[in-house]
C-alpha cells in the first residue's frame, strides 16, 4: 500500500477470496495448524515415541476444540490480525494531524472495531491451535498497511494527512470486506465464519463514514 500517490494494482478486488483461499490452504495441512494427519509408525514392532499421558493429545491429531478449523478459517485468521494491528498503527496518528472532524471521528470508530476484532481475532487463533506470529510480515498485500505507508503519514498534517489516511481506510476497509465474504462462503468453523459476517457489516458501516472523507487527486 503506498498513500501518498494512487495505489499500484496489485492482486484487485477480483481477486480478493483467491487471496484468502489460496494463502494458507495451498501450503496444505501443515499451514493451518490443526488439520494434519497423525504420523503412521513404521511396522517394525518398536515404538518410535513415547505414548502421550491420559488427557493429552497426541502430536497432529486434532482436539475437538480444533476439529472444526479448516484451512480458509486459519487463512483468514492469520490475515486478519496483522491488518487489523498495522491499520491501528496508521489510525493512531489521526488524532495528532488530521484537521478534519469527519475524520477524526470515523478513524476513532474504526479503531475501536479493530480492537474489538483483535481480541475475537486472537481468541480464535488460540482455540485453532494456531502460532501467534505475524506470517503476512514484511508482505505488501492489499488493504495491509506496511512500514513505508507510516512513513509517508507521518510526513503530513491537514488536508493532505486527511486526503492519504482517507485513501488508506477506505482500500483497508474495502479489502476487509472482501475477504470476509471469502470467509463466509468458505470457511467451516461457525465461530470464525460468525466474525466474518459481523466484520462484512462492520466494513459496509465504515464504507458510509469515510464517504465524506477527502479524496486525492
Amino acid at each position: 500500500m503506498t498513500v501518498v500517490s494512487p495505489r499500484r494494482p496489485r492482486n484487485g478486488p477480483a481477486r480478493a477470496p483467491v487471496l484468502l483461499i489460496g494463502l494458507l490452504l495451498v501450503a496444505g495441512p501443515s499451514a493451518t495448524g490443526c488439520v494434519a494427519e497423525p504420523s503412521t509408525a513404521p511396522a517394525t514392532g518398536v515404538p518410535t515415541a513415547s505414548v502421550p499421558a491420559p488427557g493429552i493429545p497426541a502430536p497432529g491429531v486434532p482436539t475437538a476444540a480444533t476439529a472444526t478449523f479448516g484451512g480458509t478459517d486459519a487463512a483468514w485468521i492469520q490475515l486478519m490480525i496483522p491488518m487489523n494491528e498495522q491499520a491501528l498503527a496508521a489510525l493512531d496518528l489521526v488524532p495528532g494531524r488530521s484537521t478534519d472532524e469527519g475524520v477524526r471521528e470515523a478513524a476513532g470508530r474504526i479503531a475501536a472495531a479493530r480492537r474489538a476484532e483483535l481480541d475475537e481475532l486472537r481468541r480464535l487463533r488460540g482455540r485453532a491451535g494456531l502460532p501467534a506470529v505475524n506470517e503476512h510480515e514484511g508482505h505488501d498485500l492489499p488493504g495491509m498497511v506496511v512500514p513505508a505507508d507510516l512513513v509517508a503519514l507521518r510526513s503530513l498534517r491537514g488536508p493532505a494527512f486527511d486526503r492519504a489516511i482517507g485513501q488508506t481506510l477506505r482500500e483497508h476497509v474495502e479489502q476487509g470486506a472482501r475477504l470476509a465474504d471469502a470467509e463466509r462462503a468458505n470457511g467451516s468453523d461457525a465461530q470464525t465464519r460468525g466474525l466474518a459476517e459481523r466484520v462484512g457489516r462492520t466494513r459496509a458501516t465504515e464504507l458510509g463514514w469515510l464517504a465524506g472523507a477527502p479524496a486525492t487527486g
